[in-house]
């Protein structure tokens, strides 16, 4: 598994790590990925229930439209609060001790700029 972290600890490749990352960043993530998507959702559910109550149209049709719509612009939030998140170092798990090291092979060992 690939993470990005803040290196505190003085860590090279191949070392056992103890990674460290805030709550408080962990369950806004969490919140955002998880329960907003569901939220706008139902949001959109409501709104076109109320829309076609006022237009005389079919709630169910409506309803699910908007539902659907509301969950697809919530990823699009997602994704443009994600990009602003990545950049916020409280948002990155921090290396915060070196456990020992452990031999890779030369297929583990991913070098910059050689990312697949």
């Amino acid at each position: 598994m690939k993470v990005e972290a803040i290196n505190t600890a003085d860590a090279r490749v191949g070392d056992r790590i103890v990674l460290n990352i805030q709550t408080s960043s962990l369950l806004k993530a969490t919140f955002l990925l998880y329960v907003f998507p569901i939220l706008a959702m139902i949001a959109g559910a409501v709104l076109g229930q109320t829309v076609a109550g006022m237009r005389s149209m079919d709630p169910s049709g409506l309803s699910a439209l908007f539902g659907f719509l509301f969950f697809g612009l919530a990823f699009i939030v997602i994704r443009i609060t994600g990009r602003r998140l990545s950049k916020n170092a409280s948002y990155k798990p921090e290396i915060i001790k070196v456990r020992g090291h452990q031999p890779l092979s030369t297929e583990a060992l991913v070098l910059p700029g050689t990312e697949a």
